[in-house]
């Protein structure tokens, strides 16, 4: 009897570590049992691409256009003759003074500016020039306010005037002038007359 009570207590610490293990895997399995599905949801979650790269849609992806009403500037025309327009802007109407010849030196293509006005030639109904220009000291048209806060403007009163060089194409059947901020548009003579009689009228 003694020597089997020896051999339990011999026994005793052994049994409850054995017990601890088993505890302590238990609870393992069961911490793995619960992550094991959120694992699975997250993997069932998708990254749209499309979102994530800066180069773009997907390929295949229909592209969405953005059409505007001003058609982009045509290639340039390349041309040794030109054409000079003398304009003149006198208090919100535009005069055709006079249109004189110009050689270069080497043919050159048309040169791309901004400017508030345009000379636009036409083939048809396709573009096929375009000369922006400005005249001087003339501004952008500023709203109409009779208040203290209106600033003075001495464009309805301006007179300027101005010369553009345009390429002496022999395409093209309509020109015209382009105030771009009021949308006003002026016809002049294509192709123009060997030498135009100093303005008695409107640009047409």
């Amino acid at each position: 009897m003694r020597e089997s009570r020896a051999q339990g207590d011999s026994m005793g610490p052994e049994v409850a570590r054995g017990r601890r293990v088993g505890v302590a895997l238990g609870a393992a399995i069961a911490s793995a049992v619960a992550i094991l599905p959120a694992m699975a949801a997250d993997q069932r979650h998708t990254i749209d691409a499309s979102r994530v790269l800066d180069a773009g849609p997907l390929p295949g992806t229909p592209v969405e256009l953005v059409l505007t009403p001003t058609p982009a500037d045509p290639t340039p025309l390349v041309e040794r003759s030109q054409w000079v327009f003398d304009l003149r802007w006198d208090r919100g109407d535009v005069f055709l003074l006079a249109v004189s010849p110009l050689e270069l030196k080497a043919p050159q293509p048309t040169p791309r500016a901004m400017g508030r006005f345009a000379l636009e030639l036409f083939e048809g109904p396709a573009l096929i020039e375009r000369v922006r220009f400005d005249f001087p000291l003339l501004g952008p048209p500023e709203p109409a306010d009779g208040g203290w806060g209106a600033r003075p403007s001495f464009s309805p009163k301006l007179r300027t005037r101005v010369g553009v060089v345009f390429p002496a194409t022999a395409r093209g059947t309509r020109l015209e002038l382009w105030d771009r901020a009021s949308s006003r548009r002026w016809s002049l003579p294509w192709p123009p007359p060997p030498a135009a009689t100093p303005g008695d009228g409107g640009a047409g």
